[in-house]
């Protein structure tokens, strides 16, 4: 699809959607990956809490994959990898701190000691295929982020994703504007740039200032203390661990997570001076007021620790009036409804919920606008192509870059291969594109049968009957009926439950011997007259599904 001289960019996730963030280089007939990762499922895909990229292109041009580079350890960027990684078959390379997280993630999918995990030192360099990549470090909400200068033979890419301006990070770096105008200076062909925050006006924020604020905040709370944040965040780790010590509380840690990040941050030289975090298993034989704890759950995840501390269901903590919970994290779009639900089971606590909109305990790992312009100025590239970001933010980011003095803006979303160089930026294919569903052991499509007739069950119920027939075709006994999330079995459910069975009787009565012993068609008959029942009595149309016993 693309001539061996073009180098082109094919984002599978993260463009027109934030989250699952997967894009390929091509070059020369290779392919390099940039990033991983995962999304979170929600009210239309039940049973469904983690979701991938469609790896249907990866897998038909697997053997010019030549590597996965990982930017940085957030989920959305490397949570992909345990579960694609047999259909990739193929090295990744990462910095210590994000190969920490993905070696302790390959057991939970069986592919520990498996996969090739080449660790970079943070600003370092190395080359796979035609490609030579270099690291850049960048300021973000957990330590050792990268942005990639990319270079090939048509030209040099500076892929920057999740990153920000923060001259008082707390942990790791500042952004290295000094190698970000190196690279400008000897020619880019394109920039590859984060759009989430392409709408908020100013800058960011720093980390420092918001510890102090943060310090404020929990000197006014009187009794137990709970601060929702992203287990990844290691700088508010940090924060909370000096904050504790201000005010005369121990930090506690709620959330497998929050364990693993921690142990993998000590082992990289972050964290220093750490006191020993407290269990959650021991936070009960401490002080109301003594207590501080920094809980996974931040989305409204339904087994995040936070979710089951709300809803009282939670084998260690729990939470009463006048305890305080602290939002310390941004509203990711698509998790508004999940987030309005926990806080309500916290209000129904009497709980104080402390959002950002309150004080500030928050500040994003994302450019603002005028961070943006920094950006530009330093590298001068002649295009931008705007990623990890919904439709509307690619757009609009492709509008500022234009008049902040970009000449060329180009854009693609998820499934469309562009070329970057040489010549003028063209999308020349559509590839399959789509979102795969982890459904326990094994991925199905998100859009497939699996997940559709789960939504159906959810929104209209399922109905199981059973009909026993002899060797006559007719009926032996009464036809059973099973109707879970329709039947109620009291009242006038009971009713419409007896008239099912009835015009199921009736359905079956009234067809030839010939038509019984078809299963095609008594199936049919079946479904239908109980479908027509429900219809008529709840309006709704449930999945009913027929067993057929011949004796």
């Amino acid at each position: 699809m693309n001539k061996p001289d073009e180098l082109v960019f094919l984002p599978l996730g993260g463009c027109g959607e934030i989250g699952m963030n997967m894009g390929l280089y091509g070059y020369g007939g290779s392919w390099l990956m940039v990033d991983c990762g995962v999304t979170f499922g929600d009210d239309l895909t039940p049973g469904v809490d983690v979701m991938v990229p469609d790896p249907a292109f990866v897998v038909e041009n697997a053997k010019d994959l030549v590597g996965v580079v990982v930017t940085h350890a957030h989920e959305d960027h490397l949570g992909g990898i345990p579960y694609l990684w047999r259909q990739l078959n193929c090295p990744v390379f990462a910095t210590p701190f994000a190969a920490g997280l993905l070696s302790r993630k390959l057991p939970e999918t069986g592919l520990n000691g498996t996969v090739p995990i080449n660790e970079v030192s943070p600003g370092g360099n190395f080359s796979v295929g035609p490609f030579e990549v270099s690291f850049i470090n960048l300021a973000h909400s957990v330590p050792e982020t990268q942005a990639l200068a990319i270079k090939t033979p048509a030209g040099t890419v500076l892929h920057v994703t999740d990153w920000k301006l923060d001259a008082d990070p707390l942990v790791g770096t500042v952004t290295d504007e000094k190698s970000l105008r190196k690279f400008g200076n000897d020619g880019v062909v394109a920039l590859m740039c984060d759009s989430t925050n392409v709408f908020v006006e100013g800058r960011t924020g720093s980390e420092g200032p918001l510890r102090t604020s943060l310090n404020d905040v929990v000197k006014n709370c009187k009794n137990r203390v709970a601060i929702a944040c992203f287990a990844s965040n290691v700088a508010r780790m940090e924060s909370a661990m000096h904050v504790a010590e201000a005010t005369g509380r121990r930090v506690a840690l709620v959330g497998r997570s929050l364990w693993r990040i921690a142990e993998i941050a000590k082992e990289c030289g972050y964290l220093k001076g750490c006191p020993e975090f407290v269990d959650a298993r021991d936070v009960g034989y401490l002080p109301r007021d003594e207590v501080f704890m920094l809980v996974t759950g931040s989305q409204g995840e339904v087994r995040a620790a936070l979710a089951r501390i709300a809803a009282d269901d939670h084998p260690d903590i729990s939470l009463s009036e006048g305890d305080s919970v602290i939002f310390s994290s941004r509203e990711i779009p698509g998790n508004e409804r999940a987030i309005g639900r926990l806080k309500n089971q916290l209000a129904r606590l009497n709980v104080d919920v402390i959002t950002e909109r309150d004080a500030f305990v928050h500040v994003s790992g994302h450019p603002a606008r005028d961070e943006l312009q920094e950006l530009y100025g330093w590298v001068n590239s002649p295009m931008l192509v705007p990623i990890h970001g919904e439709a509307r933010h690619l757009i609009e980011h492709c509008k500022f870059a234009k008049k902040n003095g970009i000449a060329k803006t180009a854009m693609a979303e998820n499934g469309e291969m562009l070329r970057l160089a040489p010549g003028e930026p063209e999308i020349l294919a559509q590839v399959q594109s789509g979102r795969y569903a982890v459904d326990g052991r094994r991925l199905v499509p998100v859009d497939g049968d699996v997940v559709r007739a789960r939504r159906r069950m959810t929104f209209s119920g399922v109905a199981v009957a059973t009909v026993v027939l002899d060797e006559d075709g007719e009926l032996i006994k009464t036809p059973q009926l099973s109707a879970p999330g329709i039947v109620d079995g009291i009242g006038e459910d009971v009713v419409m439950h007896e008239e099912a069975i009835s015009a199921i009787v009736d359905a079956v009565g009234s067809m030839s011997r010939h038509q019984r012993f078809n299963d095609g068609k008594l199936e049919g008959a079946v479904s239908q007259a109980a479908r027509r029942v429900f219809r008529a009595e709840t309006g709704k149309r449930p999945i009913v599904q027929v067993h057929i016993v011949r004796i």
